[in-house]
């Protein structure tokens, strides 16, 4: 399997997938202790297999590859949030006295954040949006998207995968500028 992912042969990726999903996700899940980061990293761990195929070892178990890179994810986002804890904590207390998060976040406007959200959905390209809303709005899952747009739902995992991740970069940025 491994030599035909290599390759670039898509039906062994997906059964890799399939095989393998519940496998990282559980992982993800017991270390991360959340569904929705859980589901984020396992889908980064497919993609970063996907990316990196060409990379992938002939002589380590696939199922080992897949989650020492599911541990790499786990470890770097648990950095990324630790620091920008500190930098947010930091930077509130100094420019406004304010010592916890939940402080902080009742100072921010409702509206305010709708605005910026609306923004920065209305960044996304219109596929990827559309994509997104049929998941986080009308709750649809990935195959019964992949079934209305005609589209794999690789297609589906990969969109939603950016679309989280440009999210997630353009609303965090807005607890550093309280």
């Amino acid at each position: 399997m491994i030599d035909r992912i290599k390759q670039g042969d898509i039906r062994a990726f997906e059964a890799l997938y399939r095989t393998s999903h519940r496998k990282v996700y559980s992982f993800a899940r017991k270390h991360t202790r959340d569904e929705l980061t859980a589901e984020d990293l396992a889908h980064d761990v497919f993609l970063k297999i996907w990316q990196n195929r060409q990379t992938l070892s002939d002589t380590i178990p696939l199922d080992a590859q897949l989650l020492t890179i599911a541990r790499q994810l786990i470890v770097n986002q648990y950095r990324r949030g630790l620091v920008r804890q500190q930098a947010f904590d930091a930077y509130t207390h100094e420019n406004t006295g304010i010592t916890t998060a939940d402080e902080a976040s009742n100072l921010l406007n409702a509206n305010d954040l709708q605005g910026r959200y609306q923004r920065a959905m209305s960044q996304l390209p219109s596929r990827r949006r559309e994509i997104f809303e049929l998941s986080r709005v009308e709750q649809l899952s990935y195959d019964e998207i992949a079934e209305r747009l005609a589209i794999s739902r690789a297609t589906v995992e990969s969109q939603m995968v950016k679309a989280l991740k440009f999210l997630r970069e353009r609303l965090t940025s807005l607890f550093f500028f309280l």
